[in-house]
C-alpha cells in the first residue's frame, strides 16, 4: 500500500508541474499579446501638434506641400514643415505688390496685375488680359486670364516659364480648373453650358507629360460644385448626387444621392474617400451644430456609410484631414474618426478665431493676433 501511495504522489507532482508550466506559458502568451496590442494601438493612433508661426493674420499665406509660403508686402518667406534649415526669406522683384501666392513642392509663384513670377524661375510670365486665378501642379503652372473681349483663357507654363498650351472658353463658361491630386501633371477644366435651358457641365482632362487629352465627362440635369481625383477614380460632386467615374475610361460607376446637402470638404488620401456634408440651409458647420461624414468605396458598389458628428460649442472651423474630422473650437481641437469616435483633443493655449485647411495634414489657425500650424500625423 505504501508503494502505491508513493507512486500516486509522484504522479500528482508530475501533473502539478505540467499544470504550472502550462500556466506560465499561458501567462507569457497573455503578456506578449498585451504588449503587441499596446504597440499596435500606439502605431495606429494619431497625433495632434501645434506650432506657433512668425506670421501675422494679415500676411498672404498658402500651403505648398512641404511647407508654408507667405508674402508680406514685397517680402517672400518659406517655412518648412519638417526642417528649419530650409526656411528662407527673400525680397521679391517687381514693382507691383503681389496679389496672390500659390504653389506646390515643385513650383511656387506669386502674381500681380498681368504678371506671374515663378520663384527661382528664369524669367517672369506676362499674360494678355487680367489674371483671375493661378493653379500649380507638380512642375507646371496654369494661369486663368480674362481677355479684353471678355472670354477666358487658361495658359499652361513650365517651371522655367516656357509656354506649353492654352485652352479658350467663351465668356462666362469656365467654372473651375486645376491639377489632379493623383497626378500633378494632369490639368482639368470644368465649363458650364446653359444655352439649352438645362445645365450641362463638361469636365475635360489633359495630360501635360504626354501633351494629349485623356478624357471628357459630361454631366446633365444638375450643377457640378466640385471634383476630386484618386488613382482609380474621378468623383464629381453635384447638387443632387455624388458620381464616381473610372479614371481609366471615364465611365460612370455609381451614384450616391446628396439632395438637400452640400459637400463642405473632402478627404481623398485613404482607400475610402470621406466627404463632410452640411444641410444646404446652413452657412457653416458652426451654424448647423453637426456634420455628416459620408464614406464611399472605390469599387463597383458605393457601400456608403453616413455618421452624424455633433460639434462642440464654439466651433470656429471644421475640416477633414487624412480621413479624420478636425473640429477647431475656441479653446481646443478635437479629432474624430470617420465613425464619429473621438480620437484625440489638444488645447490651443489661446482663443481661436478661424481655421483654414492647407492640405490633408495641416490647418492654419488664427488665434488672438497670431497664427499657429496644426499638424495631424501618426
Amino acid at each position: 500500500m505504501a508503494r502505491r501511495r508513493r507512486k500516486l504522489v509522484v504522479r500528482d507532482r508530475r501533473k502539478t508541474a505540467l499544470r504550472m508550466t502550462a500556466a506560465i506559458v499561458s501567462l507569457i502568451a497573455l503578456i506578449g499579446a498585451a504588449v503587441l496590442t499596446f504597440f499596435i494601438v500606439r502605431s495606429c493612433g494619431v497625433k495632434l501638434t501645434l506650432r506657433e508661426l512668425p506670421l501675422l493674420p494679415t500676411d498672404m499665406v498658402c500651403g505648398v506641400g512641404d511647407g508654408l509660403l507667405s508674402v508680406r508686402k514685397n517680402s517672400l518667406s518659406f517655412i518648412s514643415y519638417r526642417d528649419e534649415d530650409d526656411d528662407l526669406t527673400r525680397a521679391l522683384t517687381g514693382a507691383a505688390e503681389p496679389e496672390g501666392v500659390v504653389g506646390t513642392s515643385g513650383i511656387r509663384v506669386v502674381w500681380a496685375g498681368n504678371a506671374v513670377q515663378i520663384i527661382d524661375g528664369n524669367f517672369d510670365i506676362s499674360v494678355e488680359g487680367t489674371i483671375e486665378a493661378v493653379r500649380c501642379g507638380s512642375s507646371n503652372v496654369a494661369v486663368c486670364m480674362r481677355l479684353p473681349n471678355g472670354d477666358e483663357r487658361v495658359g499652361v507654363y513650365t517651371s522655367a516659364g516656357q509656354f506649353l498650351k492654352s485652352f479658350d472658353f467663351p465668356k462666362g463658361r469656365l467654372v473651375d480648373f486645376g491639377f489632379s491630386e493623383a497626378s500633378g501633371s494632369t490639368l482639368w477644366t470644368m465649363d458650364l453650358d446653359t444655352d439649352s435651358g438645362s445645365p450641362r457641365t463638361t469636365i475635360s482632362t489633359f495630360d501635360l507629360s504626354r501633351m494629349s487629352s485623356t478624357g471628357v465627362i459630361s454631366v446633365s440635369g444638375q450643377l457640378v460644385e466640385r471634383i476630386f481625383f484618386t488613382n482609380s477614380s474621378v468623383f464629381v460632386v453635384g447638387t443632387e448626387s455624388l458620381i464616381r467615374y473610372s479614371s481609366s475610361a471615364n465611365r460612370e460607376i455609381y451614384r450616391v444621392r446628396l439632395y438637400g446637402y452640400r459637400v463642405e470638404d473632402v478627404s481623398s488620401s485613404g482607400d475610402q474617400p470621406v466627404l463632410m456634408l452640411l444641410p444646404r440651409g446652413s452657412a457653416s458647420p458652426a451654424e448647423a451644430g453637426s456634420v455628416i461624414l459620408l464614406s464611399v468605396s472605390q469599387k463597383d458598389v458605393a457601400g456608403e456609410t453616413a455618421v452624424t458628428v455633433i460639434l462642440p460649442e464654439g466651433t470656429v472651423g471644421c475640416h477633414l484631414l487624412s480621413g479624420s474630422l478636425a473640429a477647431v473650437g475656441a479653446d481646443a481641437v478635437r479629432l474624430y474618426s470617420p465613425k464619429g469616435e473621438l480620437l484625440e483633443s489638444l488645447s490651443l493655449g489661446a482663443s481661436a478665431v478661424s481655421a483654414r485647411k492647407l492640405d490633408e495634414r495641416h490647418i492654419l489657425i488664427e488665434r488672438s493676433g497670431d497664427l499657429a500650424l496644426l499638424t495631424v500625423g501618426k
